[in-house]
């Protein structure tokens, strides 16, 4: 199915750009599509220049101001990419947002649009069988963007279901660093990703193992496992994604070029593979694997300790994203990541609080993001 109507939120960000290069390749290769919406959060200068090449029907920024020119309508503030994804009508949604917010914009995009290429973590983590089950309400397809979970995705379909998966993790700009040196760290050390190039939270989250404790939260929502036939281990070169394990001892592996490019072309033209890339030279890539040294990713193990307790994933998250912010900003040492979340948690691991319907996980993320912030004031 070729989607017409395409929509991308979160567009001058990694995965938004990297998005835009996909788009134009399929150009190239007569896939039919056009651009008719895109929104970003704050880089005026660069959606307008996505503007002018793109010539999208609308688009949305919500911490700037655009006057509307030539052919584009161009909505502002707080909502405005909501309003987008109502006026533009897309087929499919790249859900580029990073953070929180982009829980709203999936959640919209599932009742505007036929497929959505999933690049939010947060979606997921946050709203569990909740927002899986709204989009199968809606008959809108998730496909996820993520490179372990679009090779999930791709190494299930078709087949017996798995008994167990292996989501694979670089380990990260800091893998090697010496434990007793890890409160030295700079942010220049964290951001230097030894494989990916990606945006600075996930960067960050790769080096603590955040990312990979997000990651089989959401593989344990998607593929609907148990957390007992879930694992972790170390790929340093990045080319195996994922591994499916079957019943009979036969384990499937995904191979291929750690580029996200690759996964946002299949989300868009799946079952298609239209997008083209070199075969990787598989003498010159071993393929060896570690096991995961939780003295240095405690992160990911209180990732699995809170896996399908969804209160908990909301605050595992929202604890995360002020954290790393803190780091960045200089105001904690990169080992006080991991205790800032760990804090989160035991705050609100007795809390009651029920979670009926979207807002309310709105409402918690909302609460631990002001009980992280006055942590450190």
């Amino acid at each position: 199915m070729e989607f017409v109507r395409i929509a991308i939120t979160g567009v001058t960000g990694s995965i938004g750009t990297q998005t835009l290069e996909v788009l134009d390749f399929l150009k190239k290769k007569n896939f039919d599509f056009k651009l008719v919406g895109v929104s970003a959060g704050k880089n005026k200068e660069k959606l307008i220049e996505i503007i002018k090449k793109w010539k999208p029907e609308y688009a949305a920024i919500e911490n700037a101001n655009i006057e509307s020119f030539d052919k584009t309508i161009i909505f502002s503030g707080k909502d405005s990419t909501i309003k987008m994804l109502e006026k533009s009508k897309p087929d499919f949604v790249l859900v580029a947002t990073g953070g929180a917010v982009g829980i709203k914009h999936t959640i919209k995009s599932i009742e505007v649009a036929k497929r959505i290429g999933l690049a939010n973590k947060e979606s997921i983590v946050c709203g569990g069988n909740m927002l899986l089950n709204y989009a199968r309400e809606h008959n809108t397809e998730i496909i996820p963007v993520d490179s372990e979970h679009s090779a999930l995705f791709q190494l299930k379909n078709g087949d017996t279901y798995p008994s167990k998966i292996i989501i694979t993790a670089s380990g990260g700009a800091l893998r090697d660093w010496p434990l007793n040196k890890l409160d030295e760290v700079t942010v220049k050390d964290v951001l230097n990703h030894p494989v990916w190039s990606m945006g600075k939270r996930i960067t960050i989250d790769s080096a603590t193992m955040v990312n990979k404790g997000l990651e089989i939260i959401e593989a344990y929502y998607l593929f609907n496992l148990k957390k007992e036939n879930i694992d972790v281990l170390i790929n340093r070169n990045s080319h195996i994604h994922a591994i499916v394990g079957y019943p009979d001892g036969v384990m499937k592996f995904h191979y291929g070029t750690p580029d996200m490019k690759i996964p946002i072309a299949y989300s868009i033209t799946y079952p298609r593979r239209i997008y083209e890339y070199k075969f990787p030279d598989l003498t010159s890539t071993p393929i060896n694997f570690e096991e995961v040294d939780y003295n240095r990713y405690p992160a990911l193990k209180l990732a699995f300790d809170i896996l399908g307790n969804q209160k908990l994933q909301i605050v595992y998250n929202a604890a995360d994203e002020i954290a790393v912010q803190l780091f960045l900003d200089g105001k904690i040492k990169y080992t006080d990541i991991y205790k800032l979340i760990y804090q989160a948690i035991n705050k609100f691991l007795d809390k009651n609080i029920e979670i009926k319907k979207f807002s309310d996980i709105i409402l918690i993320d909302e609460e631990v993001k002001n009980f992280m912030k006055g942590l450190i004031l």
